[in-house]
Formats: C-alpha cells, structure tokens, sequence
C-alpha cells in the first residue's frame, strides 16, 4: 500500500495484468502508484489468488467469482486501513474484465480506468491486425494458423485458459448496457487503448459497434498511439503516467465539490472517515 503524507478520500486500486506480477509490466504500477502519492492519493497494489505472490485458493469459485471477492475484499482493506470509501480501479489487459464487474458489483467504486480491455472493432480492423501480426511475426503466426485450421489450437470460446469452465461472452450491447448502468451510478469510466491492438485510431474504431450510442460521449475514450500494450518506451510510460494523474485529480476535484455541497450533516460524516484514515497504522 502507498499512503501519501497528507492525502484525500480517494485511493487507487491496482491488480495482476493477465498473470503479471502486481508491479506490472515495466513497473508501471509502482510507477503510477508512486506518481499519484506525489498528488495526495493512496494505492494499493495486490496480487489475486493463484497469481504472484498470492496462495492458490481452496474454493469451488471460478476464477472469475474468485477475483470478484479479492477485489471486494481490498477495497474492504482500503476502507479499514484508510478509511477511504471511493475507490478508483485500474485494469490493465485482463484486469479490465475483473474491474468491470468489480465496478458495477460495487457502490464504493467511484472511478474505472480499462487499459486494452474490450473491444469491439470492425472485421477490415481484426483483418488489418492479423496481417500486421503474420508479417511481423511470419514463422510463430504460420504455425499457430496450421493448427487452428487443423483444430488442434482451439480452446472453447470462453475457455481461453483451458479450466473446463466457460466465461461468459460479453457482447456489444452488453457492454454498452453495462457501462451505461456505471455512467448512471456516477462512475467515471476511462477507456484507454494502446497501438498495438490497431496501429491507428479514426474515430474511437476500438468500439465501432458503439458508434451512435450516447454512452460513447458520456466515457473518456483514448487512444494513444505512442504507447504499446507492454508498455515497452519510457516516452509512452510517461504519458501514460500523466494522462491517468490527470483524471484521477479531476475525479478528486468533482466529488470534492460534491462534498462542498452536502447538506451539513455531511461534514461531520467525513470528519470522521478523516479521523480514521489519520489514525490508521503504517504498514
């Protein structure tokens, strides 16, 4: 956990990408969760269960239902330790699936960032990336289409990780519904996409099958064509590191004006949580 010296009623919850230690790749995390400290927000950075350092669980839970109860069971940690109520989760690759549901299971979610999450492009888009896929990679993208002609390299839609048990499909329309119900809720949804899923952005063509909804104008949609999904340049770290700072300060500022509003019961209410995250233990 990162615990600035003076900090707000907002922290950072940071989680593995894909099977990626709770640093991230590149250390992006610590980078992020030391760069926020710098703006008075705290994180905290964790492993779900069976990744990094974390035990492998003894429960009947699908992966998914597992890293559902791990995130609860953080932001139970931030609000113990801290006292702070709103959460900020940031998903990276995979974790934007597990922040997602965490976001809508949630009402102490206050903010979600989706870094290469879903994405619902165009068939001449999915096309587009397979060719520059194969020529960049000629030799491993003619084995790995010699088996899936051949059946042999194909788990189960749903089944990537070949667990026996199929996640559910999420389509265009349920993304949309899903995200407009956090849109509704007050939440602030960032959609970040890096250029390795499309070389190029015209017009928010990572979610195509949206065009039209009014729920794409009520998100923070990114592309950012200097940054890769391994987050390999130190250029592309920074702007990253920058463009989130940013938003988590504007997310700070509007419930800052929010609290500023409240009826007057509400600032002995926060006066409280202030006493408790100012009490809490270092650790």
């Amino acid at each position: 956990m990162t615990r600035p010296a003076e900090r707000g009623d907002i922290a950072c919850l940071m989680f593995n990408f894909g099977v990626t230690h709770r640093v991230g790749p590149r250390r992006i995390q610590v980078k992020l969760a030391r760069r926020l400290a710098q703006h008075g927000v705290a994180s905290l950075r964790f492993d779900l269960s069976g990744l990094g350092d974390s035990q492998t669980p003894e429960t009947a839970q699908s992966f998914e239902e597992q890293a559902l109860g791990d995130l609860r069971q953080a932001m139970n940690q931030i609000e113990s330790r801290l006292g702070i109520r709103r959460v900020i989760v940031v998903g990276l690759c995979s974790g934007a699936v597990h922040g997602f549901q965490a976001a809508l299971a949630d009402p102490r979610v206050v903010g979600l960032l989706a870094f290469d999450g879903y994405s619902f492009t165009s068939r001449g888009a999915k096309l587009e990336r397979r060719v520059r896929r194969f020529l960049r990679f000629p030799v491993a993208q003619t084995r790995h289409w010699i088996a899936r002609l051949l059946g042999t390299d194909r788990p189960p839609d749903g089944d990537l990780l070949r667990t026996g048990v199929r996640a559910k499909i999420l389509t265009a329309d349920d993304f949309r519904r899903d995200t407009e119900a956090l849109v509704a809720r007050g939440v602030a949804v960032y959609l970040v996409y890096s250029a390795t899923l499309q070389s190029r952005d015209r017009n928010k063509d990572q979610l195509q099958a949206l065009r039209g909804c009014a729920v794409l104008d009520q998100v923070r949609y990114e592309f950012m064509a200097h940054l890769d999904h391994s987050f390999t340049e130190i250029a592309g770290q920074e702007f990253f590191l920058d463009a989130v700072c940013h938003w988590v300060a504007g997310i700070q500022a509007q419930h800052a004006g929010l609290a500023s509003a409240a009826p007057a019961a509400e600032p002995a209410k926060r006066t409280v949580e202030h006493l408790a995250a100012t009490s809490a233990t270092a650790c």
